[in-house]
């Protein structure tokens, strides 16, 4: 027995008592932050509020109709290439419009990622508007919730409008 085993014995009855400290002051906060409501979840519908959106319409819309003019394009470029006779002719047309579709696909698709992304900002902004408004801090989707969580779909589609 050396003169340091009495204070291993005083060494793990303050970590035993540390411990047991720690455990009773993070239950009280925990306690305060519940009771409070600072941890109140809430729940959000992203597709319908979507959905609903007069944004998210109006952008489905315009892709359909960005989707018609290339078909159309594409059409006229087929009844160009096929009503010329030359192979050689035929192979430059072909390959000039396949050029300028392909290049109206890639401005359409662009377009539609950089709306898309506002929509998608404008939807999240909503989202923790309303959240803030209900004094939620964890905001869920349908999905990832099995029970629980006050369901604020609505107030972000109000929102919206």
């Amino acid at each position: 027995m050396s003169k340091y085993d009495g204070d291993n014995a005083n060494n793990y009855g303050l970590m035993i008592f540390i411990a047991i400290l720690a455990a009773v002051v993070s239950s009280f906060i925990t306690y305060k932050a519940t009771s409070s409501g600072a941890n109140r979840a809430v729940v959000v519908d992203i597709d319908r509020v979507a959905a609903a959106s007069k944004s998210a319409i109006a952008l489905k819309t315009a892709r359909e109709g960005q989707l018609e003019r290339l078909k159309i394009m594409r059409e006229e470029a087929d009844r160009q290439v096929n009503a010329e006779t030359n192979s050689e002719n035929k192979q430059k047309l072909s390959d000039m419009y396949a050029a300028e579709i392909s290049s109206k696909k890639e401005q359409y698709d662009q377009q539609y990622t950089a709306a898309l992304q506002t929509l998608n900002q404008t939807i999240h902004q909503a989202v923790e508007a309303v959240a803030k408004k209900k004094s939620a801090k964890v905001i869920f989707t349908p999905e990832s919730v099995f029970q629980g969580g006050e369901d604020i779909t609505n107030d972000v589609i109000d929102y919206m409008q």
